[in-house]
C-alpha cells in the first residue's frame, strides 16, 4: 500500500509506511531474541544431560569394575562356589518372572519389580538349575 499513500498523502503516507516498517523490523527482532533464548536454554539442557549421562556411564563402569572384581575374589578364595555363585545369580534374574540378564523395573515406583509369590518349579536353562514362576 506503500505509493498510494504516497502518492495520496505524500510525505504523510511516507511516514506511515515508516512506521509500518519499523513496526515490523521490531516484531521480527524480538521473534528473534526469544529464538536465540529458547536455542540457548536448549543448548544448555543438552549439556547438562550429556554432563549426566557420562557421569552415569562412569559410575556404571566403577560399579561393574567393583562387581567382577569382588566375585573374581570370592570365588578364587573360595569363599563362595563359582557353580552356586552363577545358579544364585539366576535365581535372582527370575525373579521378575524372565530369564534375561536384568531386573525389571516398575515404572509406577522407579524399584525392582520382584514376583511376591515364591518360585514353584526347577528347571535346567543353559547348564543352570533355575526356578519358574508361576
Amino acid at each position: 500500500m506503500g505509493w498510494l499513500r504516497t502518492l495520496f498523502l505524500g510525505d504523510i503516507g511516507n511516514r506511515l509506511d515508516i512506521e509500518d516498517a519499523e513496526r515490523e523490523i521490531e516484531r521480527v527482532r524480538r521473534a528473534n531474541s526469544q529464538t536465540r533464548s529458547l536455542m540457548s536454554s536448549s543448548s544448555a539442557t543438552i549439556r547438562g544431560l550429556r554432563k549426566e549421562v557420562k557421569t552415569l556411564r562412569n559410575e556404571s563402569e566403577k560399579q561393574k569394575l567393583a562387581i567382577e572384581a569382588l566375585t573374581r575374589f570370592l570365588v578364587e578364595e573360595k569363599i563362595v562356589d563359582q557353580r552356586k555363585l552363577e545358579d544364585f545369580i539366576v535365581d535372582v534374574d527370575a525373579e521378575d518372572g524372565i530369564v534375561d540378564g536384568k531386573l525389571a523395573i516398575d515404572p509406577t515406583n522407579g524399584r525392582l519389580q520382584l514376583n511376591a509369590n515364591p518360585p514353584q518349579k526347577e528347571t535346567e536353562f543353559k547348564g543352570h538349575r533355575i526356578r519358574i514362576l508361576r
